[in-house]
């Protein structure tokens, strides 16, 4: 097992090559939660390679505006009427239900989607949605996701990539005292709260029995993939994610030192992103990251997802989400069985 200085020095300067200049010429982007972090910094990246369409999203359109702005100053020429702001609120499934009828409507091709999205919360909260706050945002990721794949497969003209960043964190989690039912209503109450890294964990383990499941629906009769997906993971990177801890005043400088001295910057995270929306089809439905081999990602993950207890705990999960997101949009479930 190699050494927890040896993770650290790799993690923050091995990092992963971009590919070639010319690598996304003539092709569209989306990527969500770009109005700053790792969605900013692979904004950047893909308009450097050669993007004709990079749609950003943000809360808010100044919020987007000020993002086109960066994008635009540390690119320069290149990004001359290629970066386009679309405003998305994940805090409700209506707000995300808005943006995907949007997207669809309005955007006639696609290339990749990279749905970048997620916080960590300090204490126990409870979303608009009425479920704790990491399990809804990793919610809606799944309802975005699974409105966007129809529209993927016809406007990507079966050579989209859709990204779903999830996290590494989600390969080592202990599902042997997880419920046999009811899990999503479980870890969204108070009393099952244990604590932000631990909660976080446990929210990217739900979302990624989701995009594993998302992946199965990519596929055609055949098993051959529509939409090419992949869970994205970038490693240890620097960034306002943990923002919550604002409000612990030592546990901010804390993770604020751990970040410039460990973790890789924004730019170089995101070029995890970038090489994940070239994979292959023989590599759809994988976990994607620059650390850490397939073989060694299955052992890694071999109780929580791989292995027969994994896969059970994934069907149940996935069986939840559907029945939640199905009861405010039954067209979600009725694209699924079509």
């Amino acid at each position: 097992m190699p050494s927890f200085l040896s993770i650290v020095w790799n993690n923050k300067f091995n990092l992963p090559h971009l590919p070639p200049p010319d690598s996304f010429t003539g092709k569209t982007i989306l990527i969500t939660g770009a109005s700053g972090g790792l969605g900013l910094a692979a904004a950047v990246h893909f308009v450097n390679l050669g993007a004709k369409s990079v749609i950003i999203t943000a809360r808010t359109a100044a919020k987007g505006e000020q993002a086109k702005a960066s994008i635009e100053a540390q690119t320069r020429e290149k990004s001359k009427d290629v970066v386009k702001v679309m405003e998305l609120d994940m805090s409700t499934f209506a707000g995300t239900k808005t943006f995907a009828d949007r997207v669809t409507r309005e955007v006639k091709e696609i290339d990749v989607v990279c749905l970048n999205v997620g916080a960590i919360s300090t204490e126990f909260q409870t979303g608009e949605e009425g479920w704790e706050k990491m399990v809804e945002i990793s919610l809606a990721t799944t309802l975005l996701a699974l409105l966007l794949l129809p529209w993927m497969k016809e406007a990507g003209k079966g050579n989209a990539h859709l990204g779903i960043v999830t996290s590494g964190l989600h390969r080592r989690v202990d599902i042997k005292k997880w419920p046999k039912e009811n899990v999503i209503k479980y870890w969204s109450k108070k009393e099952n709260w244990k604590n932000g890294q631990a909660n976080y964990a446990t929210s990217k383990l739900l979302e990624q029995y989701a995009v594993n499941e998302i992946a199965k629906l990519a596929c055609d009769a055949d098993g051959s993939p529509r939409v090419i997906v992949n869970s994205i993971c970038p490693g240890m990177v620097h960034t306002d994610l943990g923002r919550g801890y604002g409000t612990n005043y030592a546990m901010s400088i804390a993770v604020n030192l751990f970040g410039y001295l460990a973790c890789k910057t924004t730019e170089g995270g995101a070029r995890t992103y970038v090489r994940a929306a070239l994979t292959p089809p023989s590599e759809h439905g994988r976990h994607y990251t620059d650390y850490q081999t397939e073989e060694d990602y299955k052992h890694d993950a071999r109780n929580s997802v791989v292995g027969k207890e994994g896969q059970e705990m994934q069907a149940q999960v996935w069986k939840e989400t559907l029945d939640i997101l199905g009861e405010h949009y039954p067209e979600v479930i009725s694209n699924i069985t079509a």
